[in-house]
């Protein structure tokens, strides 16, 4: 990967949907030329995939929150309970993490009351501790 393969990857960040003429105007490659340096990271695995932005409160969500949880006793070796978790609707992603908690969930939420209901799914795993994002 060179210095043009960053520049692309810098472009396709800011958006995924950029057109491979624009970004070979800004580097200086042509359209066709461009198109083979993505499809080569593709390839090589350097860009997995493309993602979606979503305005999630024209979608009715008013709250997002950190949840961390410390899984009880034998639980935390276990896939299918991860699996589990990650399944959820609410959970957009669920980390394994070091220190004290065993998991990093980040989950989207109607409102409060959602919210509450949600932790209370997830007391059955082992003790949660929640921080609402205020602002992104």
């Amino acid at each position: 990967m060179d210095g043009l393969d960053k520049k692309i990857l810098e472009m396709l960040k800011i958006n995924a949907r950029e057109s491979f003429a624009n970004i070979g105007k800004n580097v200086g490659l042509s359209a066709p030329a461009i198109g083979k340096r993505v499809r080569q990271l593709e390839d090589d695995g350097v860009i997995e995939g493309y993602a979606l932005k979503v305005n999630h409160e024209k979608l009715g969500i008013e709250t997002k929150a950190y949840i961390t949880l410390v899984m009880h006793q034998g639980l935390s070796g276990r896939p299918n309970v991860l699996d589990k978790i990650r399944e959820m609707e609410e959970v957009q992603s669920c980390d394994r993490i070091t220190g004290d908690d065993c998991l990093c969930v980040l989950g989207y939420f109607k409102n409060n009351k959602h919210l509450i209901a949600f932790l209370e799914k997830m007391s059955q795993y082992g003790a949660t501790k929640t921080s609402i994002i205020l602002e992104v």
